[in-house]
């Protein structure tokens, strides 16, 4: 027996209701599709068409390429399922557009990032028509037995293109791609089978700050980087720039001269006096976050330090608030809008497609910009 199908409707006094005919209107054609038409042509069960048409197992399982090959027969017929639900699912270019961000940003929307990369996409969007969602997600929740936990967006389906920033579980990008859902990753690469990422050069940051100061005579150098021991993949990136550059440099890296905390404007200021309690000082500081060397330049003022002459000081992101700071922060600019921008590309041509992505992974190159707050050494 099959299950049944609420995606699909019968006209009222049809007397073949029983095999689920459905009306569809599209522009001045109209003809009626049924559930035995769809089945025959892509070759499947019925039952794997309800399945697959109102996002519920029923006991049947449905390959990824099976979903495929029914979607596109279900396209080239013309049929158009009276859900909402399954009209998204099967023609994802209708569908709305979602950004997820982690819960671990307290801040949301008023993050800089978050905001930026939120702007960028909405302006990116092809469609003046199509909204933009944003929801958040748990970073370590188990959404494959949790499918009720997942964020309001996935389970409505009403939106089809998700952009995932932060370090997303497998497990939520897993959930997505069980689902047919276009996805990608901006900021974090997860190195997951059939997901494309869309990262920025981390590395090369650091290696640009780095090498800023130490041409501009700087050799003791102090590093606010985040929490100690942290496994996120954006510091560790962070960190490994710096200890190239140090290498290429040939400076140490003094364990006195690394503070680690949360990169917040409150970790900057107690950097500033754990560096000068450490003999010999830092005449530079770089801070893995623009927040963090806020804090810095802050706590350095107080401090009686002249800002750059007796400190100069380097943050990474360029927040809207680095061209504000007195003196101007100079800073590694995170490409936030190409990230968006380029991430909204992949997955309309992941949609034109119709096809499951290839796993890739997209560098983008980062610059310095240069402002008041670094000067050459004594000067």
């Amino acid at each position: 027996m099959n299950p049944p199908n609420e995606a699909e409707t019968t006209e009222p006094g049809d007397p073949s209701a029983g095999e689920s005919r459905v009306p569809r209107k599209f522009g001045d054609l109209q003809k009626t599709i049924t559930m035995a038409q769809i089945a025959k042509a892509a070759n499947v069960s019925q039952g794997a068409i309800s399945s697959l048409l109102n996002d519920r197992d029923y006991g049947i399982r449905v390959s990824e390429k099976t979903r495929e090959r029914v979607f596109k027969v279900c396209r080239e017929m013309g049929y158009i399922p009276n859900d909402l639900r399954a009209v998204v699912r099967m023609y994802p270019e209708l569908g709305d557009l979602c950004l997820l961000i982690p819960t671990s940003i307290a801040a949301g929307l008023a993050d800089p990032l978050v905001s930026r990369i939120a702007a960028a996409a909405l302006t990116a969007a092809s469609s003046s028509t199509h909204a933009i969602t944003v929801a958040t997600y748990e970073e370590g929740r188990d959404y494959l037995t949790e499918p009720d936990s997942l964020p309001q967006p996935v389970r409505a389906g009403i939106c089809s293109k998700f952009l995932v920033l932060g370090n997303a579980s497998h497990l939520l990008l897993h959930a997505l791609q069980r689902r047919g859902t276009p996805a990608v990753s901006i900021g974090h690469d997860p190195a997951l089978p059939g997901v494309v990422s869309i990262v920025p050069d981390y590395a090369q940051a650091s290696q640009l700050a780095i090498e800023h100061l130490f041409n501009l005579g700087h050799r003791q150098i102090g590093i606010v980087s985040g929490p100690f021991g942290s496994t996120d993949p954006q510091l560790l990136e962070l960190n490994r720039g710096v200890r190239i550059a140090c290498q290429a440099m040939g400076l140490p890296i003094d364990a006195g001269m690394v503070v680690y905390g949360d990169l917040t404007e409150k970790c900057g200021r107690a950097a500033v006096g754990e560096f000068f309690n450490h003999q010999p000082a830092p005449t530079a500081i770089f801070c893995l976050g623009d927040a963090a060397a806020c804090g810095v330049l802050t706590a350095a003022t107080a401090r009686g330090l002249r800002l750059p002459t007796d400190l100069s000081v380097v943050g990474f992101a360029d927040d809207p608030r680095a061209s504000l700071t007195t003196p101007g922060l100079t800073t590694v600019h995170l490409p936030a809008e190409q990230m968006a921008t380029e991430a909204l590309r992949t997955i309309e041509r992941l949609i034109q497609e119709s096809s499951a992505p290839e796993t890739r992974r997209v560098i983008l190159p980062v610059r310095l910009i240069v402002r008041e707050s670094t000067a050459a050494v004594g000067n």
